[in-house]
């Protein structure tokens, strides 16, 4: 597992390197005409702009997902993470419910994903609140109408 940040990640960046020509009367400065780059660069543009573990928790359930297939293949061989994948793209392409709400991953919440997913014993915060439905501090309710027309493509 890649869990750890990789060890070229910069968090910090010397003023005073050897690999820029600084200038004479100040010597922390890079001398941008005499490095020809066009023109002076912040250090903020070396650095990093993010923390090198918020990619790993962006696609944390991808990873647990092919960490689980790979378990799977080890254990019960090709056929078992191939069935599982199977599977579940039958429940994403033929499970419709119109009243569910779509979540921020794109699918609708259901009880088959989540049983092929080994997610059915778990709550989430999209399990307790499904969507705010609220426009002008009125609760509309789920739009069973718009629903079924984005799925037929009206």
């Amino acid at each position: 597992m890649s869990i750890v940040p990789n060890k070229n990640y910069r968090s910090a960046v010397s003023s005073t390197s050897s690999h820029h020509k600084t200038s004479n009367a100040a010597p922390a400065l890079p001398d941008s005409l005499r490095n020809q780059n066009g023109g002076a660069t912040p250090l903020s543009t070396q650095t990093n702009g993010k923390h090198p573990l918020e990619t790993k928790l962006q696609s944390w359930d991808q990873t647990q997902r092919n960490r689980d297939l790979e378990q799977y293949r080890r254990v019960f061989g090709l056929a078992e993470p191939m069935k599982r994948e199977m599977e579940l793209a039958i429940v994403q392409n033929s499970d419709f419910n119109p009243l569910s709400q779509s979540t921020d991953s794109g699918f609708s919440t259901s009880l088959h994903r989540d049983i092929l997913l080994n997610r059915e014993a778990s709550v989430d915060w999209e399990d307790v609140y499904q969507g705010s439905g609220i426009v002008g501090g009125v609760s509309m309710g789920p739009d069973v109408h718009g629903a079924i027309e984005k799925s037929l493509g009206i």
